[in-house]
């Protein structure tokens, strides 16, 4: 396919065609199939979480066939090793010459898109394997460097239930997630549609729509769209409000927030909106693309003070207050859709 040049017309088109096609084969998560090609445009990694049997899998291979890239899937078990992930140098003997040396073979992280399944069925050690791979994009080991191929995306998955076997994700590498999307069950529509596809004898099949060169062109223009000045500090004040005992932190959240956002948080709301902005047709990014985007890129990053849930301090709420209180820092009109659902909350904390 052509890769370049990419026009902000042919993404927005392109986007809804990749949308549409996953839409055929996983029903009823509209949501998470577009804050998921969010991330993959935006060139981020993504931690999928919610109940099992809702199709994780499924997702992110259809999304390999659609986009047309190298698919690699690893089960996390507690056994399992780093080797096992990103690959092991091997003693190989020359029969002819009779000389002996180290040869690399590549683990399944060499791919275009891995998925890591039951990411917290492993310990630290395994989980650290993926530490540089996912922010470097790159290996290192027996004294050599191998880069990973372009593009580069982990999808990791979590059962929310799951209560034993499990070993906890650092915050090191959580906030290594561009974001943290959560899988809820389907409504009663789609859940009789997705019932009525897959217990028949037809299958729909997933089309390919892109490939790796297209989909690095979409990231690239990505890059290119411009975020006005009020904007960036508007996503700014949100992240630097989470931080409890920092400057500029919103009121109540030392009693509310534990942990507060990392610049990651700031870089990956600015371009989760600039593809929010390109997917609707715009060339600019407004608050409203950085505020349809708050909630999977922030879920993960904010750790909530046990005084705050025995309160009933919501995460929703939390992030509702802080986008509040963004828009009144940087002198910015709070839009309808954004008050309404903020209301009960502001209500909440002042009660506090």
């Amino acid at each position: 396919m052509l890769a370049e040049p990419m026009t902000a017309d042919q993404f927005h088109a392109r986007f809804h065609a990749i949308r549409e096609e996953l839409g055929k084969i996983v029903v009823g998560q509209d949501r998470v199939i577009e804050h998921l090609l969010v991330a993959v445009f935006a060139g981020g990694h993504v931690l999928l979480t919610g109940m099992p049997g809702l199709g994780r899998t499924l997702l992110v291979k259809t999304l390999a066939e659609v986009l047309g890239l190298n698919y690699s899937r690893l089960q996390f078990t507690p056994d399992l090793l780093p080797t096992d992930i990103i690959g092991a140098e091997i003693l190989e003997h020359n029969m002819t010459t009779g000389e002996r040396s180290f040869r690399f073979f590549k683990g399944p992280v060499f791919a275009n898109l891995l998925l890591v399944d039951e990411i917290n069925r492993s310990p630290s050690r395994t989980q650290s394997a993926l530490l540089e791979v996912m922010q470097e994009r790159q290996v290192s080991t027996g004294g050599q460097t191998y880069f990973l191929p372009k593009p580069f995306m982990l999808v990791a998955t979590e059962n929310s239930l799951d209560t034993e076997g499990i070993w906890a994700l650092g915050e090191a590498q959580v906030d290594r997630f561009m974001m943290s999307i959560e899988q809820r069950y389907p409504g009663m529509e789609e859940e009789r549609c997705m019932v009525h596809m897959t217990t028949g004898t037809g299958r729909t099949a997933a089309q390919r729509v892109s490939d790796a060169a297209e989909v690095l062109a979409m990231q690239r223009l990505v890059r290119e769209v411009p975020v006005t000045p009020s904007v960036k500090d508007f996503a700014l004040a949100i992240v630097r409000a989470s931080r409890p005992g920092e400057e500029g932190a919103a009121e109540h959240v030392g009693d509310s927030v534990r942990l507060g956002a990392s610049p990651r948080a700031a870089q990956a709301l600015l371009l989760g909106g600039k593809v929010i902005a390109l997917a609707r047709g715009r060339r600019h990014v407004t608050r409203q693309d950085v505020v349809d985007v708050i909630r999977p890129v922030m879920a993960h990053r904010l750790l909530l003070d046990f005084r705050a849930a025995a309160e009933g301090l919501t995460l929703d709420q939390l992030l509702g207050a802080l986008v509040e209180r963004a828009h009144a820092k940087t002198l910015g009109p709070v839009s309808r859709w954004t008050r309404s659902l903020l209301k009960p909350l502001s209500t909440s904390l002042k009660a506090r």
